[in-house]
This record gives C-alpha cells, structure tokens and sequence, in this order.
C-alpha cells in the first residue's frame, strides 16, 4: 500500500513538473513569436523603404536628366537662347534612353507686345518657330505672369511666386539637395503637374549681368518642357516597376501611380483595378513630390512598419523633387502605392503567419502534452500491471507450494514404510490424486490463459442447455464443495432454450465462479446457482446463468478491476485468502467468445452476484448446425 503512495505522489510530481515545463515552453515560444514577428516586419519595411526610395530617384532621376541638358550657358546672349537649347535637345535625343519622354518644348515671352509670343521647337527641327498659344497652357499663363511682375527683372534666379526653396525643403545635411538645387544644375526649375510639364525661367540676375558686360535677360522668359503622359504611363513608370519590385516570379508586389485629382484613372497600375479607389490597405504609399502634411510634420513615405532608421539621409532623399508651381493644390500630388501580391498585405501577412506559427507551435505543445500524459499513463500502467504479475507468481508460487507440499509428504511416509495398511494407503492415495488434480488445473488454468492472450484458443462449439453446464461444473467442484461444507441451492427453469458453445470451457466459467464463491463466501457458507429465461433488449431472448454467495462481497472502486488479469482486492491479499487473479479474466474471454458476457453486482457485506448471459438459439436444426461450423471456423 505504502509502494503504490509512493508510486502516486511521483506521478503526481511528474505530472506537475511536465505541465510548468509545458507553460514555460509556450510562454517562449509565444515571446519568440512576437521578436521573430517583429523583427521580419522590420526587414521587410526597411526593403520596401528602400525598394521606393530608389524608385522615386530614378524616377527623378529620369526628369532631371532633360533639365540638366537644357541647361541655358549663362555666358550667352539672351538671343541665343533658342539655339542654345534646340542644339543641346538635339544632343540629349541622341543618348538618352527616354527619347519620347518630352511631347513639347516651348519658349515664352510673356512681355511681348501686343500679346505673349509662343515659341515652339518642331519634332523635327532645328530652330524655334512662333506658335500659337497651347490649349493646356491657359491656367499657367497668369501664374507665369504674376511671377515675372513680382521677380522684376534684376533676379533671375527667384522661383515663382509664393514656390517654396526645395533645398529647404530637404535635411540640411542632405548633399543632392546643395549640389542639384542650391545653385546647381537644376536650380530655377519647377514642376506643373497638370500639364504636365518642367519650368524654368531664363532671367539672369542683373547685376552679374552688368558686371560681365551681358545685356540681361527678360525675367518674363520661360522654358517649358511638356512631357509625354503616354510615355510616362506606358514606358518609364512599367519599367521602373519591374526594376524595383520584381521578384523571381514577376511583381512582388501591386503597384500604381495615382493622382488625386484624378481618383479611379491612375497614371500608371500594374493590375487591372488596381488603384481606382483608395487603398486602404496599402504596404507602402508615397507623395512623389515630397509635400508634407499642411502643419509641416509626418513624413512623404509611409510603410506598414517603422523600418529600422525612420529617419537619415535616406529617408530625406526620398523627398528629393522639383518645387512645384505655387497654385498647383495638394489634389494634383501624385502618390506610389504598393501592395503586396502573395497573401496580401504585408501587414495582414505577417500577422497570418505569427497566428499560423503559433497555431504550429502550440499544437506541437499539445502533441508534447498528450504525448507525455500517454507516456505517464502507459507508465503507470506498466508498473501496475508489473506489480499485478509479481503478485501473480507469488501468489501461483504460493498456490503450487500447498499441494506440493501435501503431495511430497504423502509420498515420503509412503516410501518410508510409515503406511502400512490398506485404508490408509486409499486414504493418502485419494489426497495425493485430489492435490494432483489441483495441481492439473491451476496449470491448465494458466496454459488457456496464455493461449486465449496468444488469440490461440480453439473452441468445439456445438447447441447445449443450461442443465448440462451446470451438471459438469457442479460435478467438476463436488470435492471441493464437500471439503468446504457449503450448501448449494439450485434453481434451473425447465424447456430452457438451447444455446452454442464448448461445453469444457463454459463449465470451467461457472467453476471459477463456484470456487469463487467457495472463497469468499465467508460463514455464510452457501451457494445459489440459476438458470433461466431473460429477454435481451432488441436482439432477442438470452440464457442467464447466475452464481451468488453471501460473502465478503466486492466495494464498488473494485467492480471495474476485478477482470483484469492479475487483479486481486488488497482486503482480499490482506485476509490471506489464495487465488491467482485469473479465474474471472477467464470467464469474460470465454464467454465473450460465445457472443455472451459476463456481469456482476455486489455490496461489501452482503455478498455478490455474477451472471453469465448467453444468447439463445432459436433456429431450426441445419441452421443451428451451420451457425455452430462457422463458429467453429473462426
């Protein structure tokens, strides 16, 4: 008793160590999850940061390349200007790799009498020729207007009225924005989007023109360079899409270039739809032009994630871009939308995949678990039943020592000449014969035990009644009944219905039964055995065979165990009452080989009851001979 405590409490123990191990496991991995979460989130914001930041320099980059061309020598008169730059587009169509980017290049003299005179370079030309005033230019003429009156003509390089200093616009440490805006190559020139088209103004500042002896030019003088939308769309805006957000199987991601003003036609989209309605799900949007909110704080890029470095050098390039012309309203900025292609959004992505990983995780955990509580269970088992079996040879051993002993002793006084006479000599004959058949069946009892474990029993299955059972089981215990002076009370129904089965192996159940009985029927020292007729459900008519006593009787945590092999009560170990603990796992085989079974009822105190219920058969001669071969059979 005290070993199965022991064994208990360190189950127990186990069991609690195993279930803290598994929590500590799942509060890591949950942890885990959320660094290994947060730290893809981060990689992939800071690729998709630098994905767009390097499409919108080269984007950029593509727009600057005809402004730096058409730079105008500051050393030249402001008659020459048009063949100045005629020449230097001619020369740019012939290297560069936009050649169709540019649908327009025009001169305007907006102080020139009596109207504004309008100077157009034909596709195919050499020089500028005069040109009526373009439909697309009318909202831009009085903007252009205002800004040469309140320019004046001595500062040249003061942009449009009201055009903010894009190199302030930038971080001061940034080095593209003081070499290309703060005097460089592209200073003075401006952005209309919607035209859309590149400005500049051709005033020269009046007092380096004095002092170099060059007459000054007119700040009225503008150069408008007119893109090519088509080639926007269709070539340049594809093709750096390709270049910054293909993956090894095409785009990794949607992309579209839209205009506010404009919502449901983007200039330019990647897939069908794409970009007609705002996006709310977006991984990654961008003001092309670098506006800010109106209050002057947040930041032209938005990702999905903070990247790694929200803000630096990289983060300021991204807002690189040509001022835009003062009246040109926060509707007509232009915005780089991506999303990604393969399980959606980024975001929503990641997310899916922390859930998905964790659902991985714990269900392993759970597998862990369960595959821990089976181990702790199986091993329980084991022990138990390794127990049950120690108790089991003990108790054979025990058992095969009594009749050994008797049959030992008989024999020496034999030998030794200490019975002499004839009774005697029948007498100890008798007791060596009934020791011996004990001995015959307790081995028997172990060998069919072993063979119906093995699957290895064979039954003779052939109709039967009840009276003949009953007859070879008493006939089989009569000694036994007779030696321990029990008095058997037996009530068997008359015409009872036949049943299949082996007449050898259901006597031997109703025997262990009876021996049972014998065993624990403590003074009481009776035996009731019965035989009737039952209905059975819906499956027909059943013979119930019945063996009770007024014993000890068996308490209820026991019932459940008292057929499992090996399995005998401590309080029945404790009153030193032998046995083997195979005689009722035996009974239940057999009779479940007979399509029967075997139950019990019983109270600590007041004895018990076990009954056979076998089924009946009820059919005509040839079908009971047919049903008894195949039983046979299998």
């Amino acid at each position: 008793m005290k070993l199965h405590i022991k064994e208990r409490e360190f189950s127990t123990v186990i069991i609690i160590l195993a279930v803290i191990v598994v929590i500590v496991l799942g509060l890591l991995q949950y942890r885990w999850s959320n660094q290994v979460s947060e730290a893809t989130s981060i990689r992939l914001a800071d690729s998709l940061q630098m994905s767009m930041i390097n499409w919108h320099l080269d984007f950029f980059r593509v727009f600057s390349e005809i402004c730096v061309a058409l730079r105008v020598d500051p050393d030249s008169n402001a008659q020459d200007d048009s063949d100045q730059l005629a020449r230097r587009f001619s020369e740019w169509k012939k290297t560069t790799a936009n050649p169709n980017l540019v649908a327009g290049l025009y001169i305007l003299r907006l102080d020139a009498a009596p109207a504004a005179q309008v100077l157009r370079l034909p596709p195919s030309g050499q020089r500028f020729e005069k040109s009526g005033w373009p439909a697309n230019f009318e909202g831009l003429r009085e903007e252009l207007q205002q800004s040469a009156s309140k320019s004046g003509a001595g500062n040249g390089s003061s942009t449009a009225s009201g055009g903010t200093n894009p190199a302030a616009a930038l971080d001061a440490n940034s080095e593209f924005a003081n070499r290309f805006y703060a005097g460089g190559a592209l200073a003075g020139w401006q952005f209309e989007p919607r035209i859309p088209a590149l400005l500049r103004s051709l005033a020269r500042n009046a007092s380096a023109s004095a002092s170099r002896q060059i007459p000054s030019r007119n700040a009225a003088d503008w150069i408008v360079i007119v893109l090519d939308r088509n080639d926007v769309q269709n070539n340049i805006l594809p093709a750096l899409a390709q270049r910054y957000f293909r993956g090894t199987e095409g785009l990794d991601y949607q992309v579209a270039v839209i205009s506010d003003g404009d919502m449901g036609h983007p200039l330019y989209s990647s897939d069908a739809g794409f970009g007609n309605s705002e996006i709310a799900d977006a991984d990654g949007t961008m003001n092309i032009f670098g506006r800010l909110r109106s209050d002057g704080r947040g930041s032209p890029i938005h990702i999905f994630h903070t990247p790694s470095q929200e803000n630096g050098p990289a983060a300021s390039v991204a807002v690189t871009w040509f001022p835009l012309i003062p009246d040109a309203g926060a509707d007509q900025d232009w915005r780089l939308i991506v999303r990604h292609r393969r399980g959606g959004a980024l975001g929503a992505f990641i997310a899916d995949s922390r859930r998905r990983d964790l659902a991985i995780s714990f269900g392993v955990l759970l597998l862990l678990v369960i595959s821990m509580a089976i181990l702790i269970f199986t091993s329980t088992r084991a022990q138990r039943l390794a127990k049950l079996q120690m108790d089991f040879v003990t108790a054979v051993s025990h058992e095969l020592r009594t009749p050994l002993t008797v049959i030992s002793s008989a024999a020496e006084n034999i030998a030794h000449g200490v019975v002499e006479a004839k009774p005697q000599l029948e007498q100890y004959g008798s007791v060596i014969g009934a020791q011996a058949r004990k001995l015959f069946e307790m081995v028997e009892q172990i060998l069919m035990f072993a063979a119906i474990r093995e699957g290895q029993q064979r039954y003779s299955l052939r109709p039967l009644q009840a009276r003949e059972i009953l007859d070879a089981a008493l006939s089989g215990t009569a000694g036994l009944i007779r030696t321990a002076g029990f008095h058997v009370e037996q009530q068997t129904e008359p015409n009872l219905p036949r049943i299949v089965g082996d007449l050898p192996a259901l006597s031997q159940c109703v025997q262990n039964l009876i021996t049972n009985a014998l065993k624990y029927g403590s003074e009481q020292k009776w035996i009731g055995i019965q035989a009737r007729l039952a209905e059975h459900g819906l499956t027909g008519r059943e013979i119930q065979i019945s063996v009770s006593d007024h014993g000890i009787g068996i308490a209820p945590d026991e019932l459940r165990h008292i057929f499992e092999p090996f399995y005998r009560s401590p309080s029945v170990t404790a009153a030193q009452i032998h046995g083997t603990g195979l005689g009722l796992p035996l009974a239940k085989s057999i009779v479940e080989a007979m399509k029967g079974q075997v139950t019990v009822k019983s109270a600590p105190g007041r004895g018990s009851t076990f009954t056979l219920h076998l089924p009946c058969v009820e059919h005509s001669a040839r079908q009971v001979e047919a049903e008894t071969t195949e039983a046979v059979s299998s």
